[in-house]
């Protein structure tokens, strides 16, 4: 086929095709210019503004899905117009693996796409010039246009790279597998997000001293149909890469917050609880006002709310890490630092950031009784906690043995199945 032949002509303000319509021909634009946008009633929002080159209405033709965009020519504009049929052709006789690719980009471009609506939506009627809807957008709607547009620059990006052949290196079906497999997990997270299948489980932390509940931690479980509990550690690896753990991990908090405050009120008394925070969600540049958000909608005390990172996050940028924690604690929660002892870093870390809690690894508790390095590990690490008046909470206690240990160490807290598994919040409420 001779692309030429399929050479077509715009004016200036004719339509190459509009929202919400289904297209038949998708456009490389040869010369002029051509507005994408996306309209609801006298608000309009400029999406960009292709030239000589660029590709525009490709995705309705992948998915045969109405288009999600209005294109116009801005001037006379001459386009090659590739029509729906030559496209579908092609992508039938492509390999397995390039049409599952195909799908899961046009998933998520729609999924982002609906984003942005939802959130243009939301604001006052404007109708801006392409010199100024940028300018003209909220934060929230500058955010999700900018993922959006990167999203676009990713796509064209790859569609314009090199072909690159090498028959030794051809993807084989068992490859193929799991990516189908991980593509339906993905799909399958995202539904169970949507319909709140998901239920947070709370695992008491104690007083050594006189082993009473002074807190608990928040973990999350996904039922399966049968009943049994997903591990987190199937489903919240498959989440932070996809970035799904930003939405789950709001709905987590939202559920520890509540339930903190529903133990104050009938306990009168308190009672902290502890969720853990992703690396993934420090992505989010609105976490931390999203989080005092959430706090203050539950009505909790703030400094009864502790928030958990792990060690790696503080390794893998320590400057970001700083700036959030110092921001999060400025909300009046506590933080805690999760796993400690199982990375790379350095003690000196612990006095750069504001800790209140150390949270030692289970693998040193679960050693320290056969160990004589893990004791003096666990060891070390209290006493220096203490110095630096952080309290000490020692995970993975399985035995009194360990509680003797540890309370010969002063250490000040623990959890583990020595005291409970995570229970759901009913039978929490009973081991009160």
């Amino acid at each position: 086929m001779d692309l030429k032949d399929f050479s077509t002509y715009f004016d200036a303000n004719q339509y190459l095709f509009e929202e919400g319509k289904e297209s038949d021909h998708a456009y490389i634009i040869e010369s002029g210019s051509v507005e994408v946008s996306h309209q609801r009633g006298d608000k309009k929002l400029i999406l960009s503004i292709l030239g000589e080159g660029d590709v525009v209405g490709e995705g309705a033709v992948i998915d045969r899905l109405p288009s999600t965009a209005t294109a116009k020519a801005v001037e006379p504009t001459r386009v090659i117009a590739i029509p729906v049929d030559y496209i579908n052709q092609k992508i039938d006789a492509a390999d397995p693996t390039v049409r599952l690719f195909l799908r899961l980009i046009m998933d998520r471009y729609r999924d982002m796409y609906t984003r942005l609506t939802h959130v243009f939506e939301g604001m006052s009627p404007f109708d801006a010039e392409p010199s100024e809807s940028f300018a003209t957008t909220t934060a929230e709607l500058k955010s999700v246009m900018a993922q959006y547009l990167d999203m676009q620059e990713r796509i064209s990006t790859a569609v314009n790279m090199p072909a690159y052949k090498d028959e030794k290196k051809l993807v084989g079906e068992a490859t193929l597998l799991t990516t189908k497999i991980q593509l339906t997990e993905q799909k399958s997270i995202k539904s169970a997000l949507a319909k709140e299948e998901f239920s947070v489980h709370y695992q008491p932390i104690v007083e050594l001293s006189s082993e009473k509940i002074i807190g608990c931690e928040a973990l999350v479980r996904w039922p399966d149909g049968s009943g049994t509990l997903i591990p987190p550690s199937e489903f919240i690896p498959r989440a932070e890469m996809t970035g799904l753990i930003i939405d789950l991990g709001y709905w987590i908090a939202r559920q520890a917050c509540n339930f903190q405050c529903r133990l104050a009120r009938q306990f009168r008394q308190p009672l902290f609880v502890s969720i853990n925070l992703s690396g993934k969600q420090f992505d989010d540049k609105d976490l931390i006002d999203s989080l005092a958000d959430i706090m203050d909608e539950a009505g909790v005390v703030r400094d009864q709310i502790k928030f958990e990172i792990t060690e790696t996050l503080l390794m893998e940028n320590p400057v970001l890490a700083g700036n959030a924690l110092r921001r999060l604690k400025e909300t009046g929660a506590k933080l805690a630092i999760d796993d400690f002892g199982t990375g790379y870093s350095s003690f000196s870390y612990l006095h750069q950031f504001p800790f209140d809690t150390l949270k030692v690894d289970r693998s040193f508790i679960g050693s320290m009784s056969r160990n004589v390095k893990s004791n003096e590990i666990v060891k070390s690490l209290i006493n220096l906690s203490h110095d630096l008046g952080m309290d000490v909470i020692a995970e993975g206690i399985e035995s009194n043995f360990e509680v003797d240990m540890l309370l010969q160490h002063r250490t000040d807290y623990g959890q583990g199945y020595h005291f409970s598994k995570a229970v759901a919040e009913e039978e929490f409420i009973k081991l009160l």
